[in-house]
């Protein structure tokens, strides 16, 4: 049975090798951006994971309407997937949603009488 778990492993990284290969760049923009934060990425994280509990999925970072800005998602043990953005300098948590209802409004759409359900916004 350990022999079918080390191989089984190796194997299913293969499966993300073509997302590492689409990994966006930074302009210098963000680049400075980057540089500037005070919150480390293991930091945004953890922000993250005390807005919602779960299993941390990803932490990306970048430029958020001129705020430097990490966006992690983090699986709940419900398994619905929320969207969470960190501001980079202070730590806080400043926008997170349940991530199809983040992709839903990113297409325009939103929810009855213009809500945008399941996302809070603090600032």
């Amino acid at each position: 049975m350990l022999r079918k778990t080390l191989i089984l492993f190796p194997v299913a990284l293969l499966g993300i090798l073509p997302f590492a290969a689409s990994a966006e760049t930074m302009n210098q923009g963000e680049l400075d951006m980057f540089r500037s934060a005070s919150l480390t990425i293991q930091q945004a994280g953890d922000a993250a994971l005390k807005a919602h509990s779960g299993t941390l999925a990803a932490v990306t970072f970048g430029d958020e309407n001129g705020r430097a800005a990490y966006e992690a998602v983090v699986i709940g043990s419900d398994g619905q997937s929320w969207t969470v953005f960190i501001d980079a300098k202070s730590g806080e948590v400043f926008a997170s949603a349940l991530s199809s209802t983040m992709e839903d409004h990113a297409d325009g759409a939103e929810g009855e009488n213009g809500e945008q359900d399941g996302e809070t916004n603090d600032g």
